[in-house]
């Protein structure tokens, strides 16, 4: 049963890594956050309309969204990524 998201919802974009949240018993990631550098964690909503977030596990990525809050939790729903390449120098 999904849980009744309670406070306004706002547009943003977050700047964090890819991390796997959950797996299934064949360890197939069936979740993921948005880990941002301030310890925030944002759990991704629509995954089914963003499958590519998968392939981005451990990548640095903007992502704009709508934020949903939940007693303190907090989820996105995705509208757009920008993955950010990381350059090395030499």
């Amino acid at each position: 049963m999904k849980r009744q998201k309670t406070s306004a919802h706002q547009k943003e974009t977050v700047r964090g890594v890819v991390v796997p949240k959950e797996w299934d018993n064949s360890f197939q990631v069936t979740e993921l956050l948005i880990a941002c550098k301030d310890e925030r964690e944002i759990r991704v909503e629509n995954l089914d309309k963003f499958p590519i977030l998968f392939s981005l596990s451990q990548k640095e990525a903007r992502i704009t969204g709508t934020i949903l809050k939940d007693d303190g939790d907090e989820s996105i729903i995705v509208e757009h990524i920008d993955v950010i390449e990381k350059t090395t120098l030499s």
